[in-house]
C-alpha cells in the first residue's frame, strides 16, 4: 500500500487564505500597542524611580515638550488638577531647574510654564531607550517588512497631526462641557 501525504502551507500573499475582517486586524493591533505601551509605562516608572524625578514633573515636561510654553490654567487642565496644585508642581520644578516661568508678551497678567535645557535633557534620559526597545521587538523583521512598517507609522503621524484629533485633556466624570 502507498500512502502519500500532501502538506500545504498557506501565508499571507496566499490568495486561498481568508481575509481577516477589518475590526479583528484593528484589535489586534491596539491590543499590541497596549501591550507594548504597557511595558513602556512600567519601565519608564522604573527608570523615573531611579533618577529622582517624580512621574508627575515627567508628565509636564512631555506636555511641555509637545505644546510648547501654557499658561499655567492651561498646564493644569492637562493635568486634571487645579491651578494651584500645578503651581505647586511648578514650584519644585523650577527649584530643580526644569521649567521656568514667564510672563506672556501679549498679556503680562498670563504666566508661562516653559521647559529648560535641563528639562529637555531629563526627558531624553527617560526617553532615549526608546530606540532600543524598538529594536528588541522588530529584530525578527526584514528590511522590507520594516520600510512598510515605518511607511505606515509616518502615514498614521500624518494622520494624527491633522486638524482636530487633538483629545485635549480628560474631564472627570459628570464634569459639564464648556
Amino acid at each position: 500500500m502507498i500512502m502519500t501525504i500532501y502538506i500545504v502551507q498557506v501565508t499571507v500573499n496566499d490568495p486561498i487564505a481568508p481575509t481577516p475582517a477589518r475590526e479583528d486586524v484593528l484589535r489586534e493591533i491596539a491590543e499590541g500597542i497596549a501591550a507594548l505601551a504597557s511595558r513602556r509605562r512600567c519601565a519608564v516608572a522604573r527608570r523615573v524611580h531611579h533618577s529622582g524625578i517624580s512621574l508627575g514633573h515627567l508628565q509636564i515636561l512631555w506636555i511641555l515638550q509637545e505644546h510648547g510654553p501654557l499658561p499655567v490654567s492651561r498646564l493644569a487642565e492637562w493635568l486634571g488638577i487645579g491651578a494651584p496644585n500645578a503651581t505647586g508642581l511648578l514650584d519644585r520644578m523650577e527649584q530643580r531647574g526644569l521649567v521656568e516661568r514667564l510672563r506672556d508678551a501679549d498679556d503680562r497678567r498670563v504666566v508661562l510654564a516653559r521647559m529648560t535645557d535641563a528639562g529637555r535633557a531629563a526627558v531624553a534620559e527617560h526617553d532615549g531607550w526608546r530606540l532600543d526597545l524598538v529594536e528588541q521587538v522588530l529584530e525578527p523583521l526584514a528590511v522590507d517588512q520594516l520600510v512598510a512598517i515605518a511607511s505606515s507609522v509616518r502615514r498614521a503621524r500624518d494622520e494624527a497631526d491633522a486638524p482636530g484629533l487633538e483629545p485635549g485633556p480628560v474631564r472627570p466624570t459628570g464634569a459639564a462641557t464648556p
